[in-house]
């Protein structure tokens, strides 16, 4: 799957993977969300057109995923492994926090923790999102996987969990209504030409 992310897919899960590491936390799909808003792409178009921006995102952060302090270590190879597939570095993720929060920053980890051992996770969400992101692009019958699936697969996955913690309702707080983001996605697509 991974093989057919275009680059500002994989742009996008690895400014998720950033957030999510900057805010000690796995990867969510408000990360991923946040990611759409900040990269280029059909996706960013889309939510523009509703409003949504990388600010208004931002502003919500806290509420929708709070900050949960430093990462631990624990048995994400699977996940580290997905990741890597798609050009995302763990180690130039860590090495960029380290530069902004100085050296062994994800080594100081509250006490009773591990620290972070370059593992990075995503929530069962976060996976059904880049599933669901592989059916809408066959089902539209593109040979690729660009943000505009990503953003239709993170619709999908909120959907489907109306008790997660990427649920309709956090759509809505976040100011998305998902019947009018999947038609905004089809009208960029349209203007595309895809």
């Amino acid at each position: 799957m991974f093989e057919r992310f275009t680059d500002k897919a994989r742009r996008v899960v690895f400014l998720a993977g950033a957030t999510a590491t900057e805010r000690g936390d796995q990867i969510r799909p408000v990360y991923l969300l946040h990611a759409l808003t900040a990269a280029d792409g059909v996706a960013a178009r889309a939510l523009a057109g509703l409003g949504v921006d990388s600010a208004s995102v931002e502003r919500n952060l806290d509420r929708v995923a709070p900050v949960s302090g430093p990462l631990r270590a624990g048995p994400a190879s699977e996940d580290a492994d997905l990741l890597a597939t798609i050009g995302i570095d763990l180690e130039e993720i860590k090495r960029r926090v380290e530069e902004s929060f100085g050296r062994d920053a994800l080594a100081q980890s509250a006490p009773g923790t591990r620290p972070w051992s370059g593992r990075m996770t995503m929530t069962r969400e976060s996976k059904q999102s880049l599933g669901l992101a592989l059916k809408e692009a066959k089902n539209l019958r593109h040979n690729y996987i660009g943000t505009e699936h990503l953003l239709l697969g993170l619709l999908g996955a909120a959907e489907r969990n109306p008790r997660g913690d990427f649920t309709p309702a956090t759509l809505r707080e976040l100011g998305i209504d998902p019947s009018q983001a999947r038609q905004q996605v089809l009208e960029e697509l349209s203007r595309a030409g895809a």
